[in-house]
C-alpha cells in the first residue's frame, strides 16, 4: 500500500494483483468449506452403515439369548449349505429341550427365560468356534455343524451335546434339570435345500420324543442315547 502511494507502483498493477490475491483467498477458504462438507457427508454416510448395520443385526438375533434367530439361521445355512460335500458334510441338528415347560409352569416364565439363557451359553461352551447355534423359538434350537468327515462324526457332537447337559441349570435359585431330544439331517446327503433338512431334522427329533427322548436320531436310524 505504501509503495501505491508513492507512486511505485500504479493502481492497475496494484489491482490486478489485489484481484489475484483475492481470487486465491476466496478459492482457499471455497476449498475449505467444501472439505469440511465432504468429511460431514462421509461421517454421515459412516453413521447410516452402522445403523444399517446394526438394524441388521437385531432382526436376525433372538432378543433373549442373543444367538442367530431364524432370518439369521436362513442366512447361515444359505452360506454354508453350498460348499458341502460327501467329504465335508454339513449336519444340522434341531434340539428340543425336554423337562423345559415343567419349569415355566412351576417357576414362572421369568425362571424358563433364564434356563433358555444359560442352555444359549451352554451350547456355545459344547460347540467349536466355527459351528452355529440358533434359536428357532421357543424352546427349539439348531445347530449347524460343517466342515464334518462323516456321519461319525456328526453322531459324537450329538452325544457331546446330551452329555453337555447332565449338570442342572440353575433359575429362580434352585437347580433345574433339562436335557435334550436331538434330530438331525446331512446336507447333501439329505439335501441341500435349508427347508428341506429343517424338515427331516424335526422328524428325526419327533421320532426320537415318541422312541423316549434324551436321544441323538437322523431319520432312518436308530435313536442314540447318551452313553450311562
Amino acid at each position: 500500500m505504501a509503495a501505491l502511494l508513492r507512486g511505485w507502483i500504479d493502481l492497475t498493477t496494484w489491482s490486478e494483483h489485489a484481484f489475484q490475491i483475492g481470487a486465491m483467498v476466496e478459492m482457499a477458504m471455497w476449498m475449505r468449506v467444501l472439505g469440511v462438507r465432504i468429511e460431514e457427508l462421509r461421517q454421515s454416510a459412516q453413521r447410516a452403515h452402522l445403523e444399517r448395520d446394526a438394524l441388521r443385526s437385531l432382526a436376525q438375533t433372538d432378543p433373549l439369548t442373543g444367538l442367530p434367530n431364524r432370518r439369521g439361521l436362513s442366512e447361515t445355512l444359505a452360506a454354508v449349505l453350498p460348499s458341502s460335500s460327501a467329504q465335508r458334510l454339513t449336519a444340522v441338528f434341531l434340539l428340543d429341550l425336554d423337562g423345559f415347560k415343567p419349569i415355566n409352569d412351576r417357576l414362572g416364565h421369568d425362571a424358563g427365560d433364564e434356563v433358555l439363557v444359560g442352555v444359549a451359553r451352554r451350547l456355545r461352551l459344547l460347540l467349536r468356534a466355527c459351528d452355529t447355534v440358533a434359536r428357532l423359538g421357543g424352546d427349539e434350537f439348531v445347530v449347524v455343524a460343517e466342515g464334518l468327515a462323516g456321519e461319525a462324526d456328526a453322531q459324537a457332537l450329538g452325544r457331546k451335546l446330551l452329555e453337555g447337559f447332565r449338570e442342572p441349570f440353575m433359575a429362580a435359585g434352585q437347580p433345574c434339570a433339562v436335557g435334550l431330544t436331538v434330530g438331525y439331517a446331512l446336507a447333501p446327503v439329505d439335501g441341500r435345500d435349508a427347508d428341506e433338512l429343517l424338515k427331516r431334522a424335526d422328524a428325526a427329533m419327533y421320532a426320537g420324543k415318541q422312541a423316549g427322548r434324551l436321544c441323538v436320531r437322523r431319520v432312518g436310524s436308530t435313536a442314540l442315547p447318551a452313553s450311562a
